[in-house]
């Protein structure tokens, strides 16, 4: 009995020394177990944090890389030597960073070969870019830069030739305009001078005519280099302030401005001749209406007319006849009547032709104005005016109402009570106006 209770209890010492060995085990097996996951979660906490170092590094590196070819495959349009040599500038700079770039890129290399070392699965959650899509991306920079070099090149030699043609063209233009204003010089100076005769104008005017047809070739060739800085699209000329519509303008007033003083010369001695008068006479009434043709067109409007007249003397309405009409009976007012001379159509304009006419008639007219204020001369007993009484005393009723209606009152400091104006009157009687 004594054996049999030893046996049991050394069986029952065995069995509780294996599982205490099992829970040995156990513990260790439980430590080695955190261990290894302590060790993952380092291990893991690591790899997250490379790939997100990768990630803070490869997005803006990306980024760089489509902006940067975005830059080099845009096109660009320059107008200017400048704006060329300002985008090589730009692009010069660019390539002084590459190498900076490069080195970030060389980082993301390393630092995804480093995390291939330790990460055997699972891809990076803070990005989609690859090592590899950038590397593809980074060499197609490096092909495109010395594309856009060549770009930029030609972009330069090509401004460089326009800037010869704004160079060429604005030498001839400024030359060109500077001939045309002294040729407009020596028109107003030299046909105006006071020893030149009117035939000598002409002949000089002649010959200056066939100068500027002379200088035809020249206006073409502007003309042609303008058709190149067309062709070459240049819109702006920084060293000429002409443009080829200017230049045409001068050219087209200048050869118009020489015909137009030859014919009004050739005109003039027409007048000469035809009227009788002489040629300072001639010369008197040209300048007075060159004074008021203040827009060099070769014709006084209604106004200028009026004031024309009135340097040369003449009495004339006041501005209001030119627009209104006298209400008594309808009747214009005179100087209405000798616009309808001068201007029969009521274009609102004077010519010189029609100017020198209306000259030549009264100068004509006023031997025959002079007789008749001769006789009411006599008629009045020798005063500067005469009354009602002695017209009516002594020329027939019709006339002598006719007389009495259309005469002024007289102003003159002698003047009585009634007394007429009896020479404005001889003067418009004969000339149908008051002038």
């Amino acid at each position: 009995k004594k054996k049999k209770k030893k046996k049991k209890k050394k069986k029952k010492k065995k069995k509780y020394s294996a599982m205490n060995g099992l829970w040995e085990n156990l513990l260790v097996a439980r430590t080695k177990h955190r261990e290894d996951l302590e060790t993952a979660r380092e291990t893991q906490e690591k790899i997250d944090t490379m790939r997100l170092e990768f990630a803070k590094k490869a997005n803006p590196f990306n980024n760089w890389l489509e902006g940067a070819r975005e830059d080099l495959l845009d096109t660009f349009v320059c107008h200017s030597i400048e704006e060329v040599n300002s985008l090589v500038t730009a692009h010069e700079e660019f390539k002084a960073c590459l190498p900076e770039f490069h080195q970030i890129f060389l980082d993301i290399q390393q630092l995804q070969q480093e995390i291939d070392v330790v990460a055997t699965f699972g891809s990076n959650p803070y990005t989609n870019l690859e090592v590899d899509s950038l590397g593809t991306k980074w060499n197609e920079l490096l092909q495109l830069i010395p594309q856009r070099d060549q770009l930029l090149q030609d972009a330069l030699v090509k401004e460089k030739k326009k800037d010869e043609l704004r160079k060429t063209f604005a030498n001839h233009a400024n030359w060109f305009a500077n001939w045309t204003t002294e040729e407009q010089r020596k028109i107003s100076e030299s046909t105006m001078g006071p020893d030149l005769t009117l035939n000598e104008q002409l002949a000089y005017l002649a010959e200056l005519l066939d100068e500027v047809e002379g200088y035809k070739p020249q206006y073409e060739e502007l003309e042609n280099l303008n058709k190149l800085i067309q062709n070459e699209v240049i819109f702006n000329n920084p060293y000429c302030k002409h443009t080829m519509e200017s230049l045409n303008v001068s050219w087209e007033e200048l050869h118009n401005s020489v015909a137009r003083q030859k014919n009004a010369v050739e005109n003039q001695i027409l007048v000469r001749d035809s009227k009788g008068i002489n040629e300072e006479q001639v010369k008197e009434m040209k300048s007075a209406f060159d004074h008021f043709d203040k827009n060099d067109d070769g014709r006084l409007d209604h106004f200028e007319f009026r004031a024309c007249l009135v340097s040369l003397g003449y009495n004339v309405d006041t501005e209001e006849h030119l627009v209104n009409h006298n209400a008594d009976n309808d009747r214009h007012s005179d100087f209405e009547r000798v616009l309808q001379m001068v201007d029969p159509d009521m274009t609102g304009q004077v010519t010189f032709n029609a100017f020198m006419d209306f000259m030549t008639q009264e100068a004509s007219d006023m031997d025959t104005a002079e007789q008749i204020i001769a006789s009411f001369r006599v008629l009045a007993g020798d005063k500067r005016y005469i009354t009602p009484e002695e017209i009516r005393r002594e020329l027939p009723a019709h006339q002598a109402e006719y007389c009495i209606a259309r005469m002024s009152p007289y102003e003159g400091h002698d003047a009585i009570p009634g007394s007429l104006d009896y020479m404005s009157f001889a003067t418009a009687l004969y000339g149908q106006s008051d002038l």
